[in-house]
């Protein structure tokens, strides 16, 4: 009987420790954006709802450019403010966009059949996009790295044309 209760009290003891195991592997799986697969910048993430769920962007850009390649609709609810992390209301957000900076691009070379390099032509977080609460901090970086700034919601209209 004895023998009985100490098997059992391992077997719960072992599925335990799996289940806390599983929940730190999960738990070190960084989110990744919902149209390119790239992990989520805590400076450039952006939140927006399509068929009625809500959908994480790596950047503003990957966001705006979904609804030109899924057809459906992304709602743009939230940005984040490039300066500080926090969350920014899409009304209240400037933007630079196309800077030199871009988070998201990944340096890897791309090698063509006869294994030369090959330049990309495209990438989907192109160009770069960065959320400022205030237009003298955007327009800050924009000496620094370049790029054109406006409010998002003027931007936002260019992409739905």
């Amino acid at each position: 009987m004895k023998l009985k209760g100490t098997a059992i009290g391992l077997m719960i003891l072992a599925v335990v420790a799996l289940g806390f195991s599983y929940l730190g592997w999960r738990l070190s799986i960084p989110e990744t954006c919902q149209a390119c697969r790239r992990p989520l910048h805590s400076t450039t993430k952006t939140v927006g709802f399509a068929d009625d769920k809500k959908k994480l962007f790596c950047c503003p850009t990957c966001a705006l450019t979904a609804h030109r390649q899924t057809g459906k609709a992304v709602d743009i609810t939230e940005l984040s403010n490039y300066e500080t992390g926090s969350s920014l209301k899409p009304e209240d957000a400037y933007i630079v966009e196309g800077s030199r900076l871009n988070l998201c691009i990944q340096q890897h070379v791309h090698l063509d059949h006869d294994k030369q390099a090959s330049p990309a032509n495209f990438d989907r977080c192109s160009p770069s996009m960065f959320a400022f609460a205030k237009r003298d901090g955007a327009e800050k970086f924009q000496r620094e790295h370049g790029g054109n700034v406006m409010h998002f919601r003027a931007l936002e209209a260019l992409y739905r044309q």
